[in-house]
């Protein structure tokens, strides 16, 4: 399927590995050109590496999403680079500690809703009046499942995207007039450097055994019986950034493997 993607002007926010990473080489794979963001050139540079190849413009785009000063100036050196942006994936989201919640610390609390909520905020903030100036756009903003039906030891993280779906569905019928779509993918477990992460940490505090035993009880949860892979969320990703999707907007696209089928 043709998704009419070459040519447009993409930024993936957290693009240096991961989803992100995996979302950037998708489009680059339709023709599109891409702006890789994390918080430091070095971050971009792998999957800027893994761009090359593809042959189409790709430039880093080193910002924090947090600082909302810095991430107007980058944006507006992608507009200057490109000559617009078509498409913002806002997938930068971080997650401190796996802990309950009684025992997480304030600031790591802050950072995540900041890094996930105000984050996704700030870059739509600086793409938005583009994209109605040319009544053409698409936001795709990555959620996570842990939002829609809970996750103990993820409250905070679960909090940031919560809002963000929240964020979703009221920003898309503010924007839909002006030929803006705003939709967001929601995955649950995915086989990330993120969460290899925290079950390195499991395994530090449990023993690996532990952790094994614990994967496999996640597996069986999972009606496919597999952990999603980051192209399960790019392929999706790129569809509602595309004119196949021109008529979906305000949706929150769970892609779980039947982890939970929300109403």
């Amino acid at each position: 399927m043709d998704l009419e993607l070459k040519g447009q002007a993409v930024l993936v926010t957290g693009a240096g590995s991961g989803i992100g990473q995996a979302i950037a080489l998708a489009f680059a794979a339709e023709g599109a050109a891409v702006a890789v963001n994390d918080l430091t050139r070095e971050r971009c540079q792998e999957t800027l590496e893994l761009l090359r190849p593809t042959g189409v413009p790709a430039m880093a785009a080193p910002f924090d999403v947090t600082r909302l000063d810095d991430v107007r100036a980058s944006i507006g050196e992608v507009h200057d680079r490109f000559g617009r942006l078509d498409v913002l994936v806002n997938n930068a989201a971080i997650m401190v500690n796996n802990t309950p919640f009684v025992e997480s610390r304030p600031e790591d609390c802050e950072r995540e809703i900041a890094v996930g909520l105000f984050g996704a905020m700030h870059c739509t903030r600086s793409v938005l009046q583009g994209m109605i100036g040319r009544t053409h756009g698409r936001i795709v903003n990555i959620v996570s499942d842990a939002a829609r039906v809970g996750q103990e030891k993820e409250v905070a993280y679960s909090s940031a995207k919560g809002g963000l779906i929240s964020f979703t569905k009221s920003l898309a019928r503010e924007v839909g007039r002006h030929g803006v779509t705003v939709n967001a993918v929601s995955p649950a477990a995915t086989d990330t450097p993120l969460r290899r992460e925290m079950l390195g940490r499991l395994e530090a505090k449990l023993g690996a055994e532990a952790v094994a035993a614990r994967e496999e009880k996640v597996r069986r949860v999972y009606p496919v019986r597999r952990i999603g892979q980051p192209n399960d969320v790019a392929d999706l990703v790129t569809f509602l950034a595309s004119t196949r999707a021109r008529h979906i907007t305000g949706q929150i696209c769970s892609v779980n493997g039947g982890f939970a089928m929300p109403g």
